[in-house]
This record gives structure tokens, sequence and C-alpha cells, in this order.
């Protein structure tokens, strides 16, 4: 029976990595109810210019992209994810700033899949870190995204919250802490690194 239980609580960690079928669905709104409070408290720290470009990393059911693009109406918005789910997902909820042009999202993993387009004012995140295992890869990817002064905010649950988590198995749920963060920014060449804490970390990194 524990065997089952371990089997059963790992598939859901991997539906939160790259959400799939049914299960997909179901996780894809628990995100839109769990990310909402992360993503209006981030948005609250960007500045992008007027006629600038934004980027999110796994937009997952396109909450973040639909605020944002309110948010910002003069900002073209881009967002990049792998799974397939929740980029039929987030076409549908932005189908409006699609067609407008206003939003451009792409199907893929953001540290393989070619961007044909760079210098974003900013690139945000929410709950995507975990799932990258090498942080300096990662992050000198933004960065290489980024224009000079580009600025890249994610937030992230802690490391001990992590482990209060059931479902979140080390091999799915890289379990960084905080310092460990702001150490692989600085090693990717981000200047100014900040962070605050807020039921998370909030996490600002400039180039």
């Amino acid at each position: 029976m524990t065997e089952i239980i371990m089997d059963l609580l790992r598939r859901i960690g991997l539906q939160f990595k790259k959400p799939t079928g049914i299960p997909g669905k179901l996780v894809s709104n628990l995100m839109i109810m769990g990310n909402r409070s992360a993503y209006k408290t981030l948005i609250k720290e960007l500045t992008p210019h007027s006629n600038g470009k934004i980027l999110e990393i796994g937009y997952g059911p396109g909450i973040g992209i639909a605020l944002i693009s309110k948010r910002f109406e003069s900002c073209d918005v881009y967002g990049i994810d792998f799974s397939e789910l929740m980029f039929r997902r987030a076409t549908n909820r932005n189908r409006q700033l699609i067609k407008n042009n206003r939003v451009h999202l792409i199907l893929g993993d953001f540290i393989e899949t070619e961007i044909n387009t760079s210098g974003f004012n900013v690139i945000f995140c929410i709950n995507v870190v975990y799932f990258w295992d090498d942080l300096q890869k990662a992050f000198e990817r933004v960065r290489s995204l980024l224009k000079e002064d580009g600025l890249f905010c994610f937030y992230m649950a802690s490391k001990e919250e992590l482990n209060k988590v059931k479902f979140a198995k080390n091999d799915i749920f890289n379990k960084y802490s905080i310092e460990q963060i702001t150490e692989s920014l600085r090693s990717a060449g981000f200047g100014k690194v900040e962070y605050y804490y807020k039921n998370g970390f909030y996490i600002k990194a400039k180039k």
C-alpha cells in the first residue's frame, strides 16, 4: 500500500511539472487558484518601459499572461511552456490578445527551444525554478534574453515549505535554498540581486 501511495504522490508531482490529460486539467485549476496571489504581488514589482517586451517562463493555464497584459497594455507579452495542455489552455484564455498580436505563446522547453526574439525588458516566472536541474544554465539563458538593465523577477516557495508538501518529491522538485538561488544568479552574471519573503520568496535580479 505504501508503494502505491508513493507512486500516486509522485504522479501528482509530475503533473505540477508538466500537466497532461485529465489530471493535468485538475492541476491547472489548482494553479489558477494557488498562483493568483503570487502573480498579483509579483506584477507590482515589475516596471517595464512603455512598448517594452515581457516574457513569462512556464505560463501554465495563462492567468499570468492575462493579468500582466491587462496591467501593461502598451507592452508585447511573450510566454513559453513545454506542456501541450497548458499551451492549449493558455491560448484559449488569451485568444483575443493573441488575435490582436499583443500576446505570443511558444510551446517548448525554455532551456532548449530557440526564441526568435530577445531584448526583453522583463522576464518573470512563478513556481518554476524547482524544475530546473541546472540553475546556472537556466539563469544564463534568462540573462542572454534580457536587454541591458533588464529585470528578472520570480517567486518560489521556501525549501522548508516544500519539504512539507508530500508530492514534492526530491527527484521532481529541486528544493533550493535562497542562498543557492542568489549565488547562482550572481554566478550567471546578474548584478543587483534582491529578495524578500512573503509566504514565499520574491526575487529580483538586474542584468
